[in-house]
């Protein structure tokens, strides 16, 4: 099932249609409404089912990077998870992506300070 753009000649704005049969659709503007619109030109966008993202999942090649003692790299791993899956993972995984690079920011900086203080600590 395609997806369509159309340029409104009145709003100028891009509204995107999914098209199950062109020859049934009337294109409109979704902003304003007017049916003075143009098709454009658009990308090529592919939407895979869940099983073929799980199954992407699985090459080898996606680990080739992670570290799982580097924060960093958890972090990356974890982002392009976020990009794969989007909705699937929902509405908490920014926040849950938020609050971890927080933390590890904090044992970054915090922890050598920590180290630091509790090594003068220890020797006085």
């Amino acid at each position: 099932m395609p997806l369509y753009e159309y340029l409104c000649l009145e709003c100028r704005k891009i509204s995107e249609h999914l098209v199950f049969r062109e020859e049934d659709f009337e294109p409109y503007c979704r902003r304003c409404g007017s049916r003075r619109v143009k098709k454009l030109v658009s990308r090529v966008r592919v939407r895979l089912s869940l099983d073929t993202r799980l199954e992407k999942m699985t090459d080898p090649a996606l680990f080739s990077g992670l570290e799982e003692e580097d924060p960093r790299s958890v972090k990356r791993f974890m982002e392009k998870m976020g990009a794969e899956f989007g909705e699937e993972l929902g509405d908490e995984f920014e926040e849950v992506m938020s609050e971890a690079e927080e933390e590890m920011e904090k044992e970054l900086s915090g922890g050598k300070n920590t180290e630091d203080e509790g090594g003068d600590h220890e020797e006085d």
